[in-house]
């Protein structure tokens, strides 16, 4: 009997002022620049890690969809169409998750592909195909661009990606 009176107690205590913290409270992410993102971040993902047997396959957490690789639906005669805005939105959640804004030394979505010599963690595709990780140093030009996104670099928004249709 006791104890089915303490739930509903401590319940109350917790809505009254136990948890007074909301989300917007500097909780809540960081939102990281979508154009910087679409022009600069998405070809560096579509060169590097969309091919088929890596993250341009739709059975991976992370996913890449490119031209010419994995897309959302459509048939295989629209595989070479340019991305549609619900495949870009994609590449930026599944990319801005993988990310700790302002800190890409802990962001996955550069130290994953990192050599491990170098700081990174194991990536299997590094083992897998042989040719060693995507980045083999810090010092690396697409390492570089990752990384000033998740530092909060912007781009105009009037940028246009490359391969896009505008």
């Amino acid at each position: 009997m006791r104890r089915a009176c303490l739930l509903p107690m401590l319940l109350a205590i917790l809505v009254q002022g136990g948890c007074q913290a909301g989300l917007d409270d500097g909780l809540a992410p960081a939102r990281l620049d979508e154009p910087f993102f679409r022009c600069r971040v998405q070809p560096v993902l579509t060169q590097s890690c969309a091919a088929f047997a890596c993250h341009g396959d739709g059975r991976r957490f992370f996913r890449v969809f490119a031209r010419n690789r994995l897309r959302l639906g459509g048939t295989e005669a629209d595989r070479n169409a340019f991305l549609s805005e619900a495949e870009r939105g994609y590449n930026y959640a599944s990319a801005s998750a993988l990310v700790v804004p302002g800190r890409p030394d802990e962001s996955l979505l550069v130290r994953k592909p990192l050599d491990e010599r170098a700081g990174g963690y194991f990536h299997q595709g590094a083992h897998v195909f042989g040719g060693g990780d995507v980045f083999l140093d810090r010092e690396d030009g697409d390492y570089q661009v990752i990384a000033q996104w998740i530092e909060g670099a912007t781009e105009d928004p009037s940028c246009i990606e490359p391969g896009s249709d505008q």
